[in-house]
This record gives C-alpha cells, structure tokens and sequence, in this order.
C-alpha cells in the first residue's frame, strides 16, 4: 500500500487543526508554510475535508479552519476514504491460491483495524520513542 501525497498532505493539515483544536482556527496558507509544502494543491484537498464534513470554515479577520469534531473522535481511515482512490494492501490475482487469498485478505483487514482504531489525537499523544524510521514493501 502507497499513501498518496493527497493523502499525506490531508493527514498533515488533520493533524495541525488537531494540535490547535479549541484553540485557534488555521489558514491552509499557515499549514502549507509549516510544512514546505503547495498551499494551492492543499485547498485542493481541503476542499475534500470540508465535504465531508471533517472540517469546517470560518470567514473573517478571526476566521480559518477547524476540525468538526474532537481530534479523538476522527479516524486515520476516515481521512484517508475521503482523499484517497483506493486504499488496497495488496491486489488479488486470479493466479491468486485460496491460500494467498486468504494471506491478502488477513493483510487487508489488519492495515483496516489499524486506519479505523486510530484517532488524530491517538497520533498526538504518541511518544517519539515508539515511532521507528522503517519501511517496507509488500
């Protein structure tokens, strides 16, 4: 599974709205700025957010977004259904045995389990020393 950039970028704005839940309201200009990345492609995204009601707006010299719910109450997966095509671990062949089938399937509901069982505020209260820099491909 490969998160998209769109879904990466979502997840990074969730993630600051959360940092500030209840406290201020952030522009899609601050956040883009904060992590180095496009502000035109962010609204893009954003506007997808707001669709869907993860977030909301307010216009005005005090305005900007917030979430529309409490960060403990936002699932990862819920982010990542709203801005990603297809989230797939791995892709059934027909050459495919019942044996791997089963495999991919225990693998598909596992990456599911962990997307639906994890909150913005989960991802904020973790500890640095949990995290390892790793990567793998399936």
């Amino acid at each position: 599974m490969k998160i998209s950039t769109r879904g990466r970028y979502g997840l990074y704005f969730m993630l600051a709205l959360a940092k500030d839940y209840g406290v201020k309201k952030r522009s899609v200009k601050s956040v883009a700025e904060e992590r180095g990345i496009s502000d035109l492609y962010l609204e893009q995204i954003v506007a997808n957010l707001k669709k869907e009601n993860l977030i909301k707006s307010t216009r005005g010299a005090y305005g900007g977004y917030e979430l529309n719910l409490p960060p403990d109450e936002i699932m990862a997966g819920r982010i990542f259904r709203t801005l990603e095509e297809n989230i797939v671990a791995v892709e059934t062949d027909e050459k495919d045995t019942e044996t791997e089938r089963y495999l991919w399937r225990r693998i598909r509901d596992a990456l599911r389990d962990v997307l639906d069982h994890t909150t913005l505020q989960d991802l904020l209260n973790h500890s640095e020393d949990e995290v390892d820099d790793y990567m793998f491909y399936i």
